[in-house]
């Protein structure tokens, strides 16, 4: 029978939370791998330094694997409200530097932030060829009802038992027996287990009775560049990108709509900014006021990159209405259907990744790994 092995990095979040003298907070350092080994579902036994999966929680997997892992513990839990773009470079190397030994991985974090992390290590991992597992738990898996075990395991599967998969060689989120694409997933509850929904996207994987895999083989996506000449680090990836600036990092920005928006907020949110997350009304609508559209045209004129995302949950940004024609004059760009998490995320790796304005847009247009989906013909005649 053949052996997967899984990396599973504990990095804090609910999911490993007992109750303290302030509240909630981290258990102490290896108790969280401790009480793994209390649960039968995710430990059969020891072999080496490695716990093993009960074969009956694999046995309804398409092949019949031994899935190993080993759990790693940071060495001060964060609380995902507290997560930054240094903590996603963080994430990301240390994928890279453990992807020569495991075949899959899984990392548990804390729901707050979880989508805008799932969606950062797409475009991060985007060509990592292994899967990548997001999930935590609205109940600690110290408590009784936690959904913890369920996340963990179902994790422990695709990682392990579905690594060969190339549907599912990316970044994941599995919450509440639902495996969603990573950068298309958003939170949508903060008590109940089904607390992540993908509203523009079916989920890659369900785990009911049986395992229904929905993911259909990605295709090859164009780079808005050529690819670089091979470097000299560890991964190439690794040398891709780098949040060590968070100057740099602060430069995107987010502007949400409301009625009543005065021009001087307005103004204060676009200038300086290298990317602005334009989330808009309904299929992408805007006042048409003459301040407004004069605003995001000088600051398209320096430079600044607008996205034009919609504030509804389900939908895409549509030029359909006449009052969106004046955006697109202005110079900002579709986002289509991406989330919001997804767009800032995108918009913080493009600005990094990419140094040309052409490029840029160009990668800002386009759908670089699934987060959205892109209309053939995204500006039909306005009546």
């Amino acid at each position: 029978m053949k052996e997967t092995r899984v990396f599973v990095y504990y990095t804090g979040g609910t999911i490993g939370m007992v109750p303290g003298k302030s509240g909630e907070e981290p258990v102490n350092p290896g108790d969280f791998t401790a009480e793994l080994r209390r649960h039968p579902e995710l430990f059969d036994k020891e072999d080496g330094d490695w716990f093993v999966l009960p074969s009956k929680a694999t046995a309804d997997c398409p092949e019949q694997f031994i899935v190993k892992y080993q759990v790693e513990e940071v060495k001060k839990p964060i609380d995902s409200s507290k997560i930054t773009p240094q903590h996603w470079e963080h994430f990301t190397n240390k994928i890279l530097e453990k992807q020569t030994r495991y075949d899959g991985f899984v990392l548990l974090h804390g729901t707050d932030t979880l989508a805008y992390t799932s969606s950062a290590l797409s475009f991060l991992l985007k060509d990592f060829k292994k899967p990548v597992v997001i999930t935590g738990a609205q109940r600690s898996v110290f408590e009784p009802r936690s959904d913890a075990v369920e996340n963990i395991l179902g994790s422990l599967l695709i990682a392990g038992c579905y690594c060969e998969t190339p549907a599912l060689q990316l970044v994941s989120v599995l919450f509440d027996n639902m495996v969603f694409q990573g950068n298309r997933v958003t939170k949508v509850d903060c008590s109940a287990f089904h607390a992540f929904s993908s509203p523009n996207s079916l989920p890659l994987v369900e785990l009911g009775v049986t395992i229904k895999v929905n993911a259909m083989s990605p295709s090859p996506v164009p780079s808005p560049s050529p690819s670089p000449s091979p470097s000299p680090c560890f991964s190439p990836l690794l040398c891709s990108l780098s949040f060590s600036d968070v100057s740099d990092v602060s430069d995107v920005r987010v502007l949400r709509l409301f009625p009543g928006i005065k021009e001087e907020y307005v103004r204060s949110v676009l200038s300086g900014a290298g990317g602005v997350i334009l989330e808009t009304y309904g299929s992408g609508n805007a006042p048409d006021d003459k301040w407004f559209l004069d605003s995001l045209k000088q600051a398209n004129r320096h430079g600044v990159f607008l996205l034009n995302v919609t504030q509804v949950l389900q939908g895409s940004v549509m030029p359909i209405y006449q009052t969106s024609k004046g955006l697109r004059e202005a110079g900002v760009l579709s986002g289509y259907d991406i989330t919001s998490e997804a767009a800032l995320t995108k918009m913080i790796w493009t600005l990094k990744k990419y140094t040309t304005q052409d490029q840029r847009k160009k990668a800002l247009e386009t759908s670089v790994c699934g987060e959205m989906t892109v209309t053939i013909n995204p500006d039909p005649p306005l009546n």
